[in-house]
C-alpha cells in the first residue's frame, strides 16, 4: 500500500503507519523548515524509507494514480481561514478547495481512498465532495462532546449515478471510549476502511 500524508507538520502518523506495517509512505509540506525537521527526526529514529518532500499539495509532483490513501489532518481547513460566509465561500477559496480535491483524486488509484480529518461540519464540506467531476463516494462520522470534529472516507470509482446523497453519515461509538488515542493521532487506526459500506 502506497500512502501519502498531505501538511505533515511534525505529525507522528508516518511513524504510527510505519509501524502498522505500512512501508511506503511519502508525506509533504509546505514549509522548508517542518519538511526539514521531519526528516532529521525519522532519520534518527531509523525510519529512512518515509520520504519527506517540500511540495504543495494545489500542484503535487505525482503521476496519476499513483497512491492507494491520501490522508490529510487539518491541512484543507488552513484553505478556509479567510473564507468569508462558509455558506459561500469566497470564489479564491473555493478554486483553492477545488484544486487541492482535484489533485488527490488524480494521483489516487482506482478504488483508492482519501481521508480527511476535519473541523469543517457536512453541510460545509459536502458542496465540494459531491462535486460532479469527482467519481468517490463520501460517509462521514462525527467525533468530539460539545466540540466536534469530522472524519471523511471519500472512495474513488464507488460513487452511484442513481445515489441520493451522496454524503452519510456512518454511526461511530462514543468518542469518551477513545479520548487517549485522539490524544496521540491514533484514532486514525479506529477507522477501519474495509468494514465501510461503499
Amino acid at each position: 500500500m502506497k500512502v501519502l500524508e498531505l501538511g505533515c507538520g511534525n505529525s507522528q502518523l508516518s511513524e504510527d503507519l510505519y509501524r502498522d506495517g505500512i512501508k511506503q509512505i511519502t508525506c509533504i509540506d509546505l514549509s522548508a523548515i517542518a519538511v526539514e525537521k521531519m526528516q532529521k527526526r525519522l532519520l534518527s529514529k531509523g525510519y529512512k524509507e518515509i520520504k519527506v518532500l517540500e511540495a504543495d499539495m494545489l500542484d503535487l509532483p505525482f503521476t496519476n494514480e499513483v497512491f492507494d490513501v491520501v490522508i490529510e489532518k487539518g491541512t484543507m481547513d488552513v484553505l478556509f481561514v479567510d473564507s468569508g460566509d462558509p455558506w459561500n465561500p469566497n470564489p479564491e477559496t473555493a478554486s483553492k478547495v477545488m484544486t487541492m480535491l482535484h489533485q488527490v483524486h488524480r494521483v489516487l488509484k482506482p478504488d483508492g481512498i482519501f481521508i480527511s480529518v476535519t473541523f469543517g461540519q457536512p453541510h460545509f464540506r459536502r458542496r465540494f465532495f459531491d462535486a460532479q467531476e469527482f467519481t468517490w463516494l463520501v460517509e462521514w462520522s462525527t467525533f468530539g462532546d460539545g466540540f466536534h470534529y469530522f472524519v471523511y472516507v471519500l472512495k474513488k470509482g464507488k460513487r452511484s449515478l442513481d445515489h441520493g446523497g451522496l454524503c452519510k453519515k456512518v454511526e461511530v461509538p462514543s468518542i469518551n471510549l477513545y479520548h487517549d488515542e485522539l490524544e496521540g493521532e491514533d484514532y486514525l487506526f479506529r477507522t477501519n476502511i474495509d468494514d465501510l459500506d461503499f
